[in-house]
């Protein structure tokens, strides 16, 4: 991708969590793998200097040492001495979710970040459903909660 994928990394997108799973994990796996894509995109050719080396006279059987103009490449832009071109990108959040909860998260790139607080006055439509267990009560209201009440229940037809 490279510079010029960058340049048009901009937009919304929506990602799936799974539950268990935290939201920030989900943004800096999908930060990390945009970085990835990034990163592997060709880099330009690196620059050549002239350097001067010196080496011995050929056919000549005395010790006589010249300088020779060689080109060398530039080790500036390597990316051993460098590090990657792209460490960290801006990825915005329409909302997020609890550990326990799934659905779909609305992630925004580059400009696209922007579209996010008009996607969020716009007061779409949410759709929620809930799963409980009868009879049961814990301090935290979760499933993994410490149990606080115990009770049974009867169905009346």
């Amino acid at each position: 991708m490279g510079l010029d994928g960058l340049a048009r990394l901009h937009g919304l997108f929506a990602a799936y969590k799974p539950p268990g799973l935290k939201w920030k994990h989900l943004r800096d796996t999908v930060e990390l793998q945009l970085l990835k894509g990034l990163n592997a995109g060709k880099r330009p050719a690196s620059e050549h200097r002239v350097r001067f080396l010196l080496g011995p006279v050929e056919g000549s059987e005395e010790k006589e040492l010249t300088l020779t103009a060689t080109s060398v490449p530039t080790l500036i832009d390597h990316p051993l001495v460098r590090g990657p071109a792209f460490t960290s990108l801006k990825i915005g959040m329409g909302h997020r979710l609890d550990a326990q909860a799934s659905g779909v998260l609305v992630l925004g790139v580059g400009r696209g970040r922007r579209l996010l607080t008009d996607m969020y006055n716009a007061h779409l439509t949410k759709d929620y459903t809930v799963h409980g267990l009868l009879g049961k009560a814990t301090d935290d209201f979760c499933e993994d909660g410490r149990l606080v009440e115990k009770t049974t229940y009867e169905c009346q037809p």
